[in-house]
């Protein structure tokens, strides 16, 4: 019988369990899933194989369904891969294919529950084709949304908004250290003609300013005051040094600048008391 959720009518009922069936094949369901069962009754249950390779059937449902995408726990890591919580006796098996790289035991990661070639329940986490566009315009430009990293590249982090939508955060804006299966709230930057979603973790330039300008001034207090970056410092020095791009560390030393905190350079910013 199929993997998977059913509904089946009892056929017969043993000592050690019953018999069910959907008219073509029979399935057992252990006396552990057995409850005052009678011939004739329908069971709704899910059809798997146990930690002995039996095909059995249990009225336990698991946490996910063959096609579903949900977040699941990795309790283990093999030679050929992962296994994870579904919630009954026997572990899902998570390959290294289906992986995006690196991932921990003990942490959530979204994935869909599939049946693979050799029969056997597995999961992914390659859920990119599965995520929808914005087709249906749910989504407005300074819409703010959470999402889960479900994939990284050079081009920044791929996020499942909702869970449901596709989106993307270039990396350009991944200020900070992310990683696959961290849950981020972002802005709606960007919607392309295609519907791809493109995100930003920034405010809007007048509201992140303040925020640049306090993590800058903590860059210059543990620089003894006196941080090596201006207006003619190379974009990419800025970006590796402080994490913002040239423009936003401008509005953060010119905030900086009008509390009168610091003295601007061309190429570096002086901490007002260093002055003294």
């Amino acid at each position: 019988m199929k993997l998977g959720k059913h509904t089946l009518t009892v056929k017969n009922i043993t000592k050690i369990g019953a018999y069910l069936t959907d008219g073509n094949e029979d399935i057992f369901l252990p006396k552990h899933d057995e409850e005052e069962l009678k011939p004739g009754q329908k069971l709704e249950v899910f059809v798997y194989d146990n930690s002995n390779g039996n095909r059995v059937a249990t009225k336990q449902m698991p946490l996910i369904q063959v096609g579903e995408m949900k977040k699941l726990t990795v309790v283990s890591k093999t030679k050929y891969g992962y296994f994870v919580d579904i919630g009954l006796e026997k572990d899902a098996f998570l390959p290294y294919k289906e992986t995006p790289g690196r991932i921990n035991e003990h942490e959530e990661y979204l994935m869909i529950l599939y049946i693979d070639t050799s029969d056997r329940l597995c999961v992914t986490t390659r859920i990119g084709d599965r995520l929808k566009r914005n087709d249906d315009e749910k989504y407005k430009i300074n819409d703010i949304v959470k999402g889960t990293i479900y994939s990284k590249s050079d081009k920044g982090a791929y996020v499942a908004i909702d869970n449901e939508y596709d989106g993307m955060i270039l990396s350009e804006d991944l200020k900070g250290i992310y990683k696959i299966g961290d849950v981020v709230e972002a802005r709606v930057q960007r919607i392309l003609r295609d519907g791809k979603i493109t995100l930003t973790l920034r405010e809007k330039a007048y509201k992140q300013m303040n925020y640049d300008a306090e993590i800058l001034l903590e860059f210059i207090e543990d620089n003894d005051g006196v941080l090596n970056l201006g207006d003619k410092s190379d974009p990419e020095v800025i970006k590796e040094i402080t994490g913002l791009s040239k423009s936003a560390f401008k509005r953060a030393e010119g905030a900086l600048y009008k509390n009168k905190l610091v003295e601007l350079y061309p190429e570096k910013i002086v901490l007002k008391k260093k002055l003294k």
